[in-house]
């Protein structure tokens, strides 16, 4: 199966910057600087107009790569997915579960926060413009989009379950994420613990059947919180 393990900013809704509501944590400079960036937005559905005009609701989802040292954006190396070793001039690739993980502002450990199954992906950032004509030239970036109905946002009590925990090699684990923000899982043929951990994880994300917040609203999850938040003062 084709995986892509993905590292953004920390948030609650990932549907937009929310002060003092929903903030990203641990995005980067330029995500801390600005408050902003095309990941705030990765479980925020939208209708994709398509050029052959049809319309599909989808998730966009965006994550940085790095930099070459002249400061260009390197691509994302899509040949590097199980399978895709013939791809290294494909600019784009189909079916693939993107995986995406954040870490705990506060606990600091890094779990998986949502995933797009059956995912498009991209080797470099596509610009998409917002519908609305009041937008003129503004718009996000994604590098992978899959159909609303093939994506998950967990809840953030669900996320703090050591089953959604996710490695980092600087932890002394044999595999995970590593400096860059995108981990490939190479290498399963020869790593036994590394092939359990996906074939485990894989199996999880197959049978949730727990909430999945893409499909609420902002007005619903704020309301919700509200409640929440009323519940524990009594």
């Amino acid at each position: 199966m084709r995986i892509l393990f993905c590292n953004i900013a920390w948030m609650r809704y990932y549907k937009g910057f929310w002060e003092g509501e929903d903030e990203p944590v641990g995005g980067g400079s330029f995500v801390d600087e600005n408050q902003d960036g095309s990941e705030l937005y990765n479980f925020d559905p939208f209708l994709l107009i398509h050029e052959d005009g049809e319309e599909e609701e989808v998730c966009a989802g965006f994550v940085v790569t790095k930099k070459s040292q002249s400061g260009a954006d390197r691509a994302l190396h899509i040949e590097r997915l199980e399978g895709c070793e013939a791809l290294r001039t494909a600019m784009s690739v189909e079916d693939v579960l993107v995986v995406y993980c954040a870490m705990h502002p506060f606990h600091r450990f890094t779990r998986v926060v949502g995933w797009y199954r059956h995912a498009t992906v991209y080797r470099y950032y596509q610009w998409l413009p917002f519908a609305d004509e009041n937008d003129e030239g503004e718009g996000f970036l994604l590098n992978a989009y899959a159909a609303r109905e093939n994506c998950v946002l967990l809840p953030v009590k669900d996320r703090m379950s050591e089953i959604w925990e996710v490695p980092r090699v600087r932890k002394g684990a044999s595999f995970g994420f590593g400096q860059a923000n995108v981990w490939f899982a190479e290498g399963r043929e020869e790593n036994e613990a590394l092939n359990r951990f996906l074939d485990k994880l894989v199996e999880q994300i197959q049978n949730y059947s727990g909430e999945n917040w893409v499909n609420k609203t902002r007005e619903d999850l704020l309301q919700e919180q509200g409640k929440q938040l009323l519940s524990r003062r009594r």
